[in-house]
């Protein structure tokens, strides 16, 4: 296994919003603190603004056109590629989601989906390519 990965996100926050990315209004002492230590995108593109496409383009490193999520309540298909499985089965890493998943619909009251059906039994995975999910919904 090479060098240790953590992939922090925030939800649905303009570029500026940091303080590290000259924002004002809201103090982010933690965030600016990864960012200087860390790295900090300064060019980057989110392919949809919208949580579920933007997500599932972060995990499968694919276009919204190639993956099919282009709006919030279309799932991911179970057989999509994943960066957290690429990472497992070819490099060694142990991976772990921590926080909201978000790949598949939240509505969900049959649980249909594995993500909510996790939720409520109280599992953790293996899911998507992570050994283990504490999910935050």
């Amino acid at each position: 296994m090479g060098r240790k990965i953590l992939f922090i996100t925030t939800d649905q926050q303009r570029y500026d919003s940091l303080g590290c990315n000259g924002g004002r209004i809201a103090r982010t002492p933690v965030a600016d603190s990864l960012a200087a230590a860390g790295l900090n995108y300064r060019r980057a593109y989110n392919q949809n603004t919208v949580c579920m496409p933007a997500r599932s383009t972060m995990i499968t490193g694919q276009y919204v056109r190639t993956h099919g999520v282009f709006a919030n309540g279309v799932p991911l298909p179970l057989d999509a590629p994943s960066v957290a499985a690429w990472l497992h089965d070819r490099a060694g890493y142990r991976t772990a989601l921590i926080g909201k998943a978000h790949f598949e619909p939240m509505f969900d009251p049959s649980g249909r989906w594995p993500e909510n059906r996790m939720g409520r039994e109280r599992t953790h995975g293996p899911h998507r390519g992570f050994d283990w999910m504490e999910l935050a919904m």
